[in-house]
């Protein structure tokens, strides 16, 4: 090994070890985490990020690994703390997916899928507008800030190379969960509401004209309440997945802190 290799050898161990963290939030992080950002953006932003912080722990010491087996688990820890941020954001999104397929199948109106990006799959309508509601909300109140802040809390209790595996990592998870459950209930609630009105009335048209078709009466009908419901309540979804996001960003991030009997 050459002596200048050597002399920054720690410092260089140090920039993968945040590059890895930085580098597994962005690619899971919604809008940066999708196909529709060229992977070399991705991989600009995350060095760039990485340059920015790596300075700032030079002073840390770690022993060299001696092989790659002593450095892979270094690695996947940190990697399961930049994955752990960008999926809590990702479980929140799809809380309002969930919302937009519920209304879809519900409506009848489910074959009218466009192409996802983030899954590279094929969703409803509803599901693409949810989605891109909450991506909106989500960058309007300083969501994007908020995941920003809690990696910088993750570096300030966990440095470079001292992560490990938080034990409320998977409870915080299945709270997040819960919760973009919550907010697909909540979010299509008028919408499933008003559609179990309309059939009612439909129903209780078809018996009082037995001639008339309820199928096609139906459907349609179903399609303009659809509509004028979702294009109404647009604001209380949004509302519903404001409510959400900073509680969840808080949960990740505080499952990522020592106890209380460890802090200083």
């Amino acid at each position: 090994m050459s002596p200048l290799l050597y002399l920054y050898l720690d410092q260089f161990l140090i920039f993968t070890l945040v590059l890895t963290r930085v580098g597994c939030l962005l690619m899971t992080l919604p809008v940066l985490g999708t196909a529709t950002v060229p992977m070399q953006i991705r991989a600009l932003l995350a060095v760039a990020i990485s340059l920015v912080l790596t300075p700032l722990y030079w002073g840390l010491s770690l022993p060299p690994p001696e092989n790659l087996l002593v450095l892979a688990p270094l690695l996947a820890r940190e990697a399961v703390l930049g994955l752990a941020l960008g999926l809590a954001v990702m479980i929140l999104l799809s809380g309002m997916q969930l919302a937009g397929q519920v209304i879809s199948q519900i409506s009848g109106l489910s074959l009218a899928d466009v192409a996802n990006p983030s899954f590279d799959t094929s969703i409803p309508i509803f599901s693409h507008i949810l989605e891109m509601l909450a991506v909106a909300i989500f960058f309007l109140v300083g969501g994007h800030r908020l995941v920003i802040d809690a990696l910088l809390g993750s570096f300030e209790w966990m440095p470079p190379g001292q992560g490990r595996l938080p034990d409320e990592l998977v409870a915080a998870l299945t709270v997040v969960t819960a919760s973009s459950f919550e907010t697909a209930i909540r979010a299509s609630a008028p919408v499933m509401v008003a559609l179990l009105l309309s059939t009612l009335i439909v129903a209780l048209v078809s018996r009082t004209l037995p001639q008339l078709n309820a199928v096609a009466v139906g459907l349609n009908f179903n399609a303009l309440i659809v509509l004028a419901v979702l294009g109404f309540c647009l604001g209380s979804a949004a509302w519903v997945f404001q409510e959400q996001v900073d509680g969840a960003l808080e949960i990740v991030t505080e499952s990522f802190h020592p106890p209380a009997s460890e802090r200083p």
